[in-house]
């Protein structure tokens, strides 16, 4: 078994001197954190022997030099490239993962650009990496996918194979009001493509929780402790905070870097390390900094802020304006604190040497790491974990992913630049046995839940959810297999009984009840499966039998309306009641829906003869869901003593009398004749009543949902409309 991981970038950096190409390992932080748990694979008990990691070679590769570099990336890194022109990736990367993506999931919607073209090649991209997955991909490989890059290619991957695949977000996903100012194609297409996953793994719980809300309610998928139920198969999202690899950074020898701090009678250092991103907090950083410096004057000539600035996407107007303000604060506050002596902030923007970089976390007394959001920031572990002295304090954004693990730091509003100020001052006078304190406790945390665990437990996840799910799946959806031994018991019955569902089943789910009128096709279809003796068809529904009249009146088939209070067979066209019942109960129940009714925008009542529906279809879904939970309990709880029942449904709550459901309708039809084939088809909860009633020798199927009490699934409306006409033909 294999693991393929699947990233917007190879874990090798390509560039061409004379002619020649030059291969270096990435420096990026899912590169280094993931190295040393595929290093592990092979190596203990785990199912996983081996790894591909996929991925843009980070440059064009004319087709002449493909074969080199594929062969090499192959051979030496365990990869396998993408090849996709400098051309689409700037327009994909630059365009909607950088300037709609990045800016809106980070809470920046003014920086946020809204074009079609941008999700047209997003979408083109993902569809390049799907195809060269598939070529590499093989039976029994585990796909785990990186990233905002590739929020599509679960789904495209999963129409075509049944592997395990797993997605993993390392940048926040916002909240639902941030989130739907996305158009309403992508803001959908987003959500179906992450679907695609068997796990969805965010790094913090808030994360999830915003994923789940915009899953129901753009998609109107509902979830039980994290778990949404598909037609076909269950999605698992949770979350996992990505570790680091806690002995590397702490063990690692740092010469010939000097990383000492400072002695007595030498300037404190406050360490600032930073990717240009107006995500970063980098301009009210720099405006705490400078108001510290006004407040305390006594640390003036005591301390300094060494502030490195990592280039990044310089190529972008946004990006050059940051810059621009950070070279001018920096002017600024160096102009009108610093003296002949004391430079107050020592400004360097590049990018260090992995050594080189701890030796300047272990050498700092204080970490400043303020970004106004941030996914996780591996950057605040990875200082805690290089205090070898565990001397050294760690200021750090409530915004952070980060800030959920290490309580222990000082946390603060980024948007705050008192608290900043407020910050830097506590920090700096936070005795040494308090931060040894606090920092043992931070560095046992991170050194038990490292990166490896974080990977492993993703992916044991990961394996877990996919053989449950397709465990189930294979054992309950019908395949065309299933279908030829149901046709072959269809054909040699002499008495066929077949009991199906309105809504749900022969029509779709609509919401509009009042638009659900069958098709001139289905009207048919019913009276070519009715054409002989041999088969009688029970259409059940919940609908009162005035529409159930008016639509299928001139069908020769068997109609219970109400869930079962009346009923109407074919032979005699009459309706008449299944059994004595009241309506005495609606005095007491009327009263109480009207008022949910009223609390509830959109919801609305369907009276009928022996029942009450509460529909809320209408409605805002998250309001709806929440409220009609109560609706439920209080219902049940005025219910029980005087004969009625509580039978939630698709979007509705439905009230009637006890002592009918499908179960019993089941039983009142089965008594008629000695059936020797009998189908039930349903859609909705009330038919889990129907399944198990059924005989030892029927076919029950359940529409649309893989938890069910029924012997077998289809996965939409049309496949049941679609089994029914294999059925017509025979």
């Amino acid at each position: 078994m294999r693991l393929l991981i699947v990233s917007n970038r190879l874990p090798v950096a390509l560039n061409r001197e004379n002619g020649k190409f030059h291969f270096e390992k990435s420096a990026g932080g899912l590169v280094s954190g993931l190295s040393d748990f595929l290093k592990g694979l092979g190596k203990d008990e785990s199912e996983i022997k081996d790894y591909i990691w996929m991925g843009w070679p980070g440059m064009t590769i004319e087709k002449e030099d493909q074969a080199q570099v594929r062969s090499t990336v192959e051979e030496k890194y365990n990869a396998s490239p993408v090849f996709l022109s400098q051309k689409l990736m700037d327009k994909v990367y630059l365009g909607f993962c950088n300037k709609t993506i990045w800016p809106l999931f980070h809470y920046f919607p003014n920086y946020a650009s809204f074009d079609k073209e941008f999700w047209k090649e997003y979408n083109r991209s993902n569809e390049i990496f799907c195809e060269e997955v598939l070529k590499v991909l093989q039976p029994g490989d585990i796909v785990w996918v990186h990233d905002y890059h590739l929020m599509l290619l679960p789904a495209m991957l999963r129409k075509q194979v049944n592997n395990p695949i797993g997605f993993f977000l390392h940048i926040p996903f916002p909240t639902f009001e941030m989130y739907r100012l996305l158009p309403k194609e992508s803001r959908a297409g987003i959500l179906e493509g992450l679907l695609g996953a068997d796990l969805i793994g965010f790094h913090t719980h808030d994360y999830t929780q915003y994923f789940l809300r915009s899953v129901l309610r753009i998609l109107g998928l509902e979830n039980h402790m994290g778990t949404i139920d598909l037609p076909d198969r269950v999605v698992k999202v949770a979350t996992f905070p990505m570790g680091i690899e806690f002995d590397k950074f702490h063990d690692m020898d740092v010469s010939p870097y000097p990383s000492a701090k400072p002695g007595p009678g030498e300037p404190k250092v406050i360490l600032s390390v930073d990717r240009l991103d107006y995500s970063k907090g980098l301009v009210n950083r720099l405006q705490g900094f400078e108001l510290f410096l006004r407040n305390h004057p006594e640390w003036h000539e005591k301390v300094f802020l060494n502030m490195i600035l990592v280039p990044s996407r310089t190529g972008v107007t946004s990006y050059q304006n940051i810059k621009r303000r950070l070279d001018e604060l920096v002017g600024n506050i160096n102009g009108n604190f610093g003296k002949l002596d004391w430079t107050p902030i020592i400004y360097q923007f590049t990018s260090l040497p992995h050594k080189e970089l701890i030796a300047q976390y272990r050498m700092s007394d204080v970490s400043l790491i303020t970004p106004l959001r941030d996914g996780m920031n591996l950057v605040a572990k990875e200082y805690v974990a290089s205090l070898r002295d565990q001397r050294g304090v760690l200021v750090l954004s409530e915004f952070t992913g980060a800030a959920k693990e290490l309580g222990e730091s000082i946390i603060i509003n980024p948007n705050n630049i008192n608290e900043i100020a407020d910050g830097i001052a506590e920090a700096l006078n936070i005795p040494e046995e308090e931060q040894i304190r606090r920092n043992d406790l931070m560095q046992k945390r991170l050194k038990r839940y490292n990166v490896t665990k974080w990977a492993n437990e993703f992916v044991d996840s990961l394996q877990r959810i996919s053989k449950i799910s397709n465990y189930t799946s294979e054992a309950k959806l019908m395949n065309p297999e299933v279908q030829k031994k149901l046709l072959k018991d269809y054909q040699q019955a002499k008495n066929r009984l077949i009991i199906v569902n309105y809504d749900g089943t022969l029509v779709p789910l609509n919401n509009n009840p009042g638009k659900s009128m069958p098709s001139e096709d289905l009207l048919n279809l019913l009276a070519n499966l009715n054409r002989t003796d041999k088969t009688d068809i029970v259409i059940i529904s919940g609908r009162g039998k005035k529409d159930l009249e008016d639509w299928l009146g001139n069908t020769p088939v068997n109609l219970t309306a109400e869930q079962g209070c009346w009923i109407r067979e074919a032979l005699q066209r009459e309706w008449k009641l299944f059994k004595p019942l009241s309506n005495e109960w609606k005095k007491e129940v009327l009263p109480i829906m009207e008022m949910y009714t009223d609390r509830l925008p959109g919801a609305y009542l369907e009276e009928r003869d022996y029942s009450i529906s509460w529909h809320y279809h209408k409605a805002d879904i998250e309001q709806a869901t929440f409220l009609a939970k109560e609706v439920g309990d209080h219902l049940l709880s005025i219910t029980t003593n005087i004969g009625v029942q509580v039978l939630p449904g698709h979007r509705v709550i439905e009230v009637s009398n006890s002592g009918i459901n499908k179960g019993e309708l089941a039983m009142h039809w089965l008594s008629r004749k000695d059936y020797d084939f009998v189908m039930a088809i349903g859609a909705g909860w009330s038919d889990e009543m129907l399944f198990q009633t059924l005989p030892a020798h029927a076919w029950s199927v359940r529409v649309g949902l893989l938890i069910t009490s029924a012997k077998f699934v289809l996965k939409s409306q049309s496949d049941a409309l679609e089994l029914l006409k294999l059925l017509e033909k025979h």
